[in-house]
């Protein structure tokens, strides 16, 4: 039973529009059959079938008798019909060339494509080449059913076992991260007292970026983590100075710097330098 005044379905369509989408009222039954049309190689349709409705928008529904079928099999897959799809069938004899119609032939029914050939033959096409195309003729008895109008697909399905292997590769993945952030953290925590301004910071940033504890770029992540970590230093680095600073050779690992290229001179390098050691040591 639907739980929405006609007032509040009203907005809702109207918030679907807006968003791009063609909502439609399913106000028309249509009959359903629990059987399985085989898009595939031809098989029977069976005898006791048991009728059901589903309800469709009247514009998909038309005023020509219609049902709706089940499809097994996947020799219409580049049609975008595979199993587990429901088809609508519009009941008619009457077909075109590029129809896809429910067919039966010799007792036995198949989803395909309807074709005729420059010479006049008649031909029932998959819409995968794995499956041949079946020539009809005159010895066979054939019938169309009918010609497909609209594909219902189910909702995709991961199975069981694949969400399992997920959360495992995620779990495992947190577990390894867990003993490194904790090491990050008593490094930072150690360097604390060795940082003399925030801009000596980027030596500690660029030791850990090496061990593979930080992106390299991840400024403003490595900052956050020093406030939050130390709260009360008196030199907490800020994104914008690190940025300056990773210029010349302290864009490189640590063991490539180099004194006659790199934005500090003379003994405020060989502190950077220093610092950026002990970082490494300390994550250890």
């Amino acid at each position: 039973m639907c739980k929405f005044n006609p007032e509040e379905l009203e907005e809702i369509f109207q918030l679907l529009e807006r968003a791009g989408m063609n909502p439609m009222w399913c106000d028309t039954p249509v009959p359903y059959f629990d059987v399985n049309v085989p898009a595939g190689i031809p098989t029977e349709l069976g005898d006791a079938v048991k009728g059901e409705y589903l309800m469709l928008p009247a514009s998909l529904a038309g005023m020509s008798p219609t049902m709706v079928l089940n499809v097994r099999g996947d020799s219409m897959r580049d049609a975008g019909i595979t199993t587990h799809d429901r088809i609508e069938v519009l009941l008619t004899p009457s077909v075109n060339d590029g129809d896809i119609v429910v067919a039966e032939v010799d007792g036995e029914c198949t989803v395909k494509n309807f074709f005729t050939d420059e010479q006049g033959d008649h031909w029932l096409v998959p819409s995968n080449e794995a499956y041949r195309p079946i020539r009809l003729t005159e010895e066979m008895q054939v019938r169309i059913v009918g010609v497909v109008t609209g594909i219902v697909k189910s909702a995709p399905r991961t199975s069981y076992n694949e969400c399992v292997k997920s959360i495992r590769r995620v779990r495992e993945q947190q577990g390894k991260g867990r003993p490194l952030q904790a090491k990050v953290e008593r490094a930072i925590g150690r360097m604390a007292t060795e940082v003399k301004n925030a801009r000596q910071w980027y030596a500690v940033y660029r030791a850990l970026v090496d061990k593979g504890a930080y992106m390299d770029g991840a400024y403003t992540d490595f900052c956050d983590t020093v406030a939050r970590l130390l709260p009360g230093h008196g030199h907490l680095p800020s994104a914008s100075e690190l940025r300056r600073l990773s210029v010349q050779s302290f864009r490189k690992p640590v063991p490539l710097w180099d004194r006659n290229d790199a934005p500090v001179s003379g003994s405020r390098f060989d502190e950077y330098l220093r610092i950026a050691r002990l970082a490494m040591e300390a994550l250890r």
